[in-house]
């Protein structure tokens, strides 16, 4: 039976690294400046590179390197999957060390009053990694998964430490034609319509 190639297997990343720089730089000396190593440790992470792809990633004109079309087809995936992997690192170490904040609410909520005023948090805290989870669903605070619940209710929540953010005001509103045919002056005018009640978790409050 022949075997299926494996899709995983990668050459080595300082030869990638190496790479990265050198493209993005069109330059071995610069890249060695950024990674801290000799233009030499360059070229060679360059040629096992070029070894392994079984193709030539660089062009030497009297102008300066130039990359080839196999380097230029290749090297925005490269550039995006180094862009996961210091991702993956900060979420790992972000994770270990506490500096992780999970947040969960409602998704209006999260999209019309959250997420406009996290920018100005993750200026202030720029150590602190903020992930928001938008949903509907109660969560057990008490497993460790999230740090915050932002919730629509009266507070009472045993055991947890509630906060309030703000307030809401509610009205009875109705179209001026039904105004018109059955007014609303007075408290107990309600009595003659047909109301719409608050359905949310607290319509005691």
């Amino acid at each position: 039976m022949k075997r299926s190639p494996d899709r995983r297997r990668l050459p080595p990343l300082n030869a990638l690294r190496a790479f990265e720089a050198a493209a993005r730089h069109l330059n071995f000396s610069r890249a060695a400046d950024e990674l801290s190593v000799t233009p030499g440790a360059v070229s060679q992470q360059i040629q096992n590179l070029e070894d392994y792809v079984g193709a030539p990633l660089f062009r030497r004109t009297p102008k300066g390197l130039l990359l080839t079309d196999a380097a230029q087809t290749a090297l925005p995936a490269l550039r995006e999957a180094f862009d996961g992997l210091a991702e993956a690192a900060s979420l790992l170490t972000a994770a270990v060390d506490g500096r992780r904040l999970t947040l969960t609410a409602a998704p209006s909520f999260a999209a019309k009053w959250l997420v406009p005023r996290l920018g100005r948090f993750e200026a202030a805290y720029p150590q602190v990694d903020v992930w928001l989870s938008a949903g509907l669903d109660l969560v057990d605070l008490t497993a460790g998964e999230v740090d915050i619940a932002l919730r629509y209710g009266a507070g009472r929540y045993p055991g947890m430490e509630v906060r309030r953010l703000i307030g809401e005001t509610v009205i009875p509103v109705l179209s001026p034609e039904l105004h018109a045919a059955n007014p609303l002056n007075r408290p107990e005018d309600l009595a003659n319509h047909l109301l719409l009640h608050d359905g949310s978790p607290d319509p005691d409050d």
